[in-house]
């Protein structure tokens, strides 16, 4: 069973196309420790989301907890502390107490405190209130833009490699790498007498 309208699966579908025409290695493009650690998300849920199986859902008060706890364990102070509640609360002008009582999942913010804190631990805003679909298809979002900001620098590399001015294939090579070793060829052919 999937969710048809959680909005990462538009965006998990581009990749995994980039990745099938690009040669990519699904495992390590998709690593779902990454995706965790910038979504805040276990690693199971973002491998259900992976896989296109149901992600499972907290109440907002229990996610908000959990992604607060999570930011606390891994964004950590210079010294390599974790943040108090008091610093967060002090960020954030509310009390310690209100902090601890959020990390217990009985508050919940505002939408603007919610900014706050994002801002406090330097995350995008909607970390902490993003649904699992959501935040995943943010993190899939920058995954994309980054693979194929790759897949145009190494075609303009090849370009300059070969003092191409364009490149136009009938019947093209799915990849960079097939094009590059065509273009090889061809270079090679042109040096055998």
């Amino acid at each position: 069973m999937t969710d048809e309208g959680a909005p990462h699966l538009k965006t998990l579908a581009l990749l995994e196309q980039l990745i099938e025409e690009a040669d990519l290695e699904w495992a390590t493009v998709l690593d779902p420790r990454p995706l965790s650690m910038s979504t805040g998300l276990p690693v199971n849920v973002v491998w259900a989301g992976l896989t296109r199986r149901p992600m499972p859902q907290l109440k907002f008060h229990q996610q908000v907890a959990e992604r607060l706890g999570f930011l606390r364990e891994t964004r950590l102070r210079p010294d390599g502390g974790q943040y108090s509640q008091g610093e967060i609360a002090d960020a954030a002008e509310v009390t310690p107490q209100w902090v601890g009582e959020l990390l217990k999942g009985r508050k919940k913010p505002s939408l603007e405190l919610a900014a706050v804190i994002e801002d406090f631990f330097k995350v995008p805003r909607g970390f902490l209130t993003a649904t699992p679909s959501q935040a995943l298809n943010r993190a899939l979002e920058e995954k994309l833009a980054l693979e194929q900001a790759q897949q145009l620098t190494d075609l303009r590399e090849l370009k300059e490699k070969f003092k191409l001015r364009s490149v136009a294939f009938r019947g093209a090579p799915e990849t960079i790498a097939a094009m590059q070793d065509l273009l090889n060829l061809i270079v090679d052919d042109q040096k055998t007498p």
